[in-house]
């Protein structure tokens, strides 16, 4: 394995050795984790080079991806894709599910990365909605959906690192996320959340421990006062971030999706892996 790719393997390690996964949910040893990176990140440049893959093709734009342990998550497909894609990860609210997600922000993102929308716990008497469960049982389900995923379509996953969006409770789970994992999601919205859930002592650990840009995308002046502060403390640690305030109600329809699309090119500049069209 080429020297640079075995360093980033090591240093990332799929995310499985951090304390944030709890030792007794551990799916992969270490040594598993550098082997997986290898075979479907560096790997995958080193054995194909430039030459392109095969096109992804599927039915459609979505698709149920089998999680160990859990729910079937929602996948949506960079459909056509002949070179690695990256990995967008939206985590829902309460009463919700998690296709409904995929599809919104599929609009949002385009239809050249892979969106990870895991399932989440049936809400009791809910109709078939879902909800989150405590923070260490999303982050178990989040990181066994990401290895189906990397198992199931291989060399077309790019390394990371990963967008993170968390929409309403699932933006507490992804201020968490971003605190414990700032390096490997090192983009993250956290919409319709409460930008609270975002410490002072975390706008820190991002900014230096590899945090790139994080968007507060409020609804009401309140969230958008405290997205201000974190969003100046994370600025003045050395990362890019703001809060912006919209117009809308609190469900992701049309409205609140149009007023969202062009924070969208903000939050992945800088990324060159979201500008490939093939």
């Amino acid at each position: 394995m080429p020297r640079l790719c075995l360093k980033r393997a090591r240093r990332e390690q799929l995310w499985q050795a951090r304390e944030i996964l709890g030792l007794g949910k551990t799916l992969l040893s270490t040594a598993a984790a550098v082997s997986l990176l290898a075979s479907l990140g560096c790997g995958a440049k080193a054995k194909h080079g430039s030459r392109p893959l095969v096109p992804l093709s599927a039915p459609s734009w979505s698709t149920e991806l089998e999680v160990k342990g859990f729910g079937p998550a929602t996948l949506a497909l960079p459909l056509g894709a002949t070179s690695p894609r990256p990995i967008v990860v939206v985590l829902h609210g309460a009463r919700d599910r998690a296709e409904w997600q995929c599809g919104s922000f599929r609009g949002l993102m385009g239809g050249r990365v892979f969106i990870l929308c895991p399932q989440g716990v049936l809400a009791t008497g809910e109709g078939g909605l879902y909800g989150l469960g405590s923070v260490d049982d999303s982050v178990a389900e989040l990181r066994a959906g990401l290895l189906a995923l990397m198992a199931r379509f291989g060399a077309h996953v790019a390394p990371s690192p990963i967008v993170l969006i968390g929409y309403a409770e699932g933006a507490a789970v992804a201020a968490d996320l971003a605190r414990q994992e700032p390096s490997f999601f090192a983009r993250v919205a956290l919409v319709n959340g409460n930008p609270a859930a975002f410490s002072p002592s975390a706008t820190k650990i991002f900014a230096e421990r590899g945090g790139k840009r994080l968007l507060f995308f409020c609804l009401d002046d309140a969230c958008e006062s405290n997205g201000s502060e974190r969003a100046l403390l994370l600025t003045r640690a050395g990362a890019v971030a703001k809060a912006v305030k919209a117009d809308v109600g609190p469900y992701l329809d049309a409205h609140f999706v149009d007023a969202l699309r062009p924070e969208v090119p903000w939050l992945l500049d800088g990324d060159g892996r979201f500008a490939s069209r093939h």
